[in-house]
């Protein structure tokens, strides 16, 4: 599963640390995010970086992109003067992960598109950068339970601006917060810890 650690120093504690593997994942996301190259192919119309939010489990974000394919039983487009069935696709650059982060990334971003368009989706794609291609995801009933839960933990962690705990990883090898992250030191919060530095060498 995803880092719980790392999401509360970035979204609790307004941290953030790039290093090569984050670096090359904003270079890859690019062209993805660039709202501008939104194009038609025959009956797949593609929308890119597109903004949800879901006000019943408090969450937003950005899809990055959207293939609409004419389906008469699907969703009307208004600018399009049609009927379309979206599939959301998340871009990775690495390759599929044995957590289900990415998973839950992607059917939290499908729940908040449900909401606003008041529609039910099957299933999504991930692309991944590093063996070219796009793996199915299904929008289970169990996938979606789990969604739920992390989504309701992280909101009591975020109403209480507490930080979860570090829990030592396979993942954190590659972290981008491995040099701040406070498993490796005794300061729960990052923030304190940064103003001790500052402190000391001033």
């Amino acid at each position: 599963m995803f880092c719980k650690h790392q999401w509360g120093l970035i979204h609790i504690e307004d941290a953030w640390q790039d290093n090569v593997l984050t670096f090359e994942g904003s270079l890859l996301h690019e062209k993805v995010h660039n709202p501008e190259l939104n194009e038609s192919r025959g009956d797949i119309y593609i929308s890119r970086s597109v903004a949800v939010i879901s006000h019943k489990y408090k969450i937003h974000g950005i899809i990055d992109l959207i293939e609409f394919v004419k389906d008469e039983n699907g969703l009307y487009i208004e600018e399009r003067q049609a009927y379309y069935r979206p599939y959301i696709v998340e871009y990775k650059r690495g390759k599929p992960k044995e957590g289900l982060e990415d998973k839950v990334q992607l059917c939290a971003q499908a729940m908040a598109f449900e909401e606003m368009q008041d529609i039910v989706l099957d299933y999504g794609y991930i692309y991944y950068f590093q063996i070219n291609r796009r793996i199915k995801v299904s929008f289970s009933q169990q996938l979606r339970k789990t969604v739920e839960e992390l989504i309701n933990e992280m909101n009591v962690y975020y109403n209480k601006k507490e930080t979860p705990k570090p829990i030592k990883m396979k993942s954190c090898r590659s972290c981008s917060f491995t040099n701040f992250c406070s498993k490796n030191f005794s300061n729960k919060n990052i923030k304190k810890y940064l103003k001790n530095v500052i402190e000391e060498i001033s």
